[in-house]
Formats: structure tokens, sequence, C-alpha cells
């Protein structure tokens, strides 16, 4: 397991072509996985879906390098865009839990796949 002390927090959004007008977001790598949460898109004034029937979603990537961008370094790493997991969420709430909720699974994979490859 990758102790909670080993996971890397950001407070940028992580994916979604919209994520700089939603409201929400939690963005984790535990790993070599990137856990990004966005959400509360508001537009025109009105809570907006983004996606079929949810208002909040997580999304798990492989995380790729960290930004080196000169006029950020934030550390948060790239990814491909190819998502290998997701949930969508009706509330903050649900999102907040959903996220903690990925990010112990991914912290449980990683090391179970560690442990498979030196068998």
């Amino acid at each position: 397991m990758i102790p909670i002390e080993d996971w890397k927090w950001f407070g940028l959004p992580g994916h979604l072509c919209i994520a700089s007008e939603c409201r929400f977001h939690m963005v984790t790598q535990v790993g070599k996985y990137l856990i990004s949460t966005i959400g509360e898109y508001v537009y025109k004034g009105k809570r907006t879906e983004i996606g079929l029937d949810r208002y909040l979603e997580t999304m798990v990537f492989i995380a790729g390098k960290p930004c080196k961008n000169k006029g950020c370094l934030c550390g948060m790493p790239e990814t491909s865009g190819e998502e290998i997991d997701d949930q969508g969420y009706k509330t903050a709430g649900e999102a907040q839990v959903g996220h903690m909720k990925l990010c112990w699974e991914y912290a449980n994979r990683e090391t179970l796949e560690t442990e498979k490859d030196k068998t």
C-alpha cells in the first residue's frame, strides 16, 4: 500500500477542456497514477452537466513527467489524456468520497502490481 504521506496533492484541474470553468477540482498523484476529479461547471449562470447524468467526475490516468513550465512549476504530471478508470457523481460530497476511494484503490493496486512483478 502506498501510504497517504507519499501521495502528492495538486490544486489545479487535471483534465477536461472546460476545467477552467469548473468550480470543483481535486488532483492526487498516487504512485504512477493521477486521480483527477472536476465538476460543478457553470454555464451562463446555470449548473450544467459535464457528462450523462453527472455534474462531477473522477478520471484516473497514468502519470507522466511533472510540469516544468517556467511560468507555472506546479509539478503536476502530464498525462496522455487516455483514462484508465472513471466515476461520475451528482454532488460535491459524492465526488470527494469517490475521489478518495479511487486514491486508496490505486494506492493498493500499485503495491499489488509491484509484488506481482517480483514473482
